[in-house]
Formats: C-alpha cells, sequence, structure tokens
C-alpha cells in the first residue's frame, strides 16, 4: 500500500559522474551567455536564456561538490541579471 509513496523517498541518488559533467557543461553555457550579455544588456532573450539556466545551476551545483562553492556567486549574480532587467524596463 505504501511502497509508492516509499519509491518518492528512495530515488536512486544521481551518479556524481553525470552531475559534474552537467555542471561543468552549465558552466561552459553561463559564460557564454554572460559574455552574449555583455556585448548587448538589452537582449531580453538573452536574459531570460540567463536567468533560466542560473536556476538550473543552482540546483545542479549544490549536488556537485567540486561546484558547491560557486553557489553563492550564483545569487549574486541572479541578483545583478534582475537588476539589468529592472533597469532595461
Amino acid at each position: 500500500m505504501f511502497s509508492s509513496i516509499k519509491s518518492l523517498f528512495n530515488k536512486a541518488p544521481e551518479a556524481q559522474g553525470d552531475v559534474q559533467q552537467e555542471a561543468a557543461e552549465l558552466m561552459t553555457e553561463l559564460q557564454r551567455l554572460e559574455t552574449q550579455l555583455a556585448a548587448d544588456p538589452r537582449d531580453g532573450e538573452t536574459q531570460k536564456t540567463l536567468m533560466l539556466r542560473y536556476n538550473r545551476a543552482l540546483s545542479v551545483f549544490a549536488k556537485s561538490p567540486a561546484h558547491r562553492q560557486q553557489v553563492d556567486a550564483l545569487f549574486i549574480k541572479i541578483d545583478e541579471l534582475r537588476n539589468t532587467i529592472r533597469r532595461n524596463i
């Protein structure tokens, strides 16, 4: 009866290699998007994409021991991006 509920709490942990690879890919994509936004700060599509990637990176970096220390920096970058978006509106 409770097996379906138990399965929700007993999810298999993601393979550490997969998390590390995804974190590395996100870092590369974030750098590319940040460079693109620096070239044109008013580009709304880049702003939206970058915000989505920042939010995805938060959860991935929190799982990755090698990238965990970058979570605080991501929050700062998210705040700066929000300020940029507000200035452009």
